[in-house]
């Protein structure tokens, strides 16, 4: 008979790593929990504002996947729906636009539920937003 205790176990975060973000390096820390997902990117050295992010628009994947998505045209682009609520940190409008692109630039839309993200940028700006996503995009969804 084996015992629980004799079962490894798995500790840690579904992604941990560093990346430079346009010259800048930059942690990144994403786990999905069962019911929500905990995102953390810094470029400060310590953990920036955390906002709590709930979609205004919930989905049912067994009618429609995904319903709260962006639409990414040039002619008629439509951003996710979201409501941000700031639970540590400074609140800037800044931080919370850079919150919305992230949403509407990668798999962050795709969260079965809310989620939670801690977001410290040096320069929030549109190339190092749109370095950002790509790099989110790419090691994470």
């Amino acid at each position: 008979m084996t015992h629980a205790a004799d079962k490894p176990r798995q500790i840690g975060f579904d992604r941990q790593f560093s990346a430079d973000v346009n010259g800048v390096p930059t942690e990144i820390v994403f786990h999905g929990f069962a019911n929500k997902w905990f995102l953390v990117i810094t470029q400060l050295g310590k953990i920036p504002g955390i906002y709590n992010v709930h979609f205004d628009v919930q989905r049912d994947e067994r009618v429609v996947p995904y319903l709260h998505g962006p639409v990414d045209n040039p002619e008629f682009h439509v951003s996710v729906p979201i409501t941000m609520n700031c639970c540590l940190g400074l609140d800037t409008d800044e931080t919370r636009s850079a919150i919305q692109f992230l949403v509407n630039r990668t798999g962050l839309h795709k969260c079965p539920t809310d989620f939670v993200v801690g977001l410290g940028l040096k320069h929030i700006d549109g190339p190092n937003l749109r370095a950002l996503a790509k790099v989110i995009e790419e090691a994470i969804f």
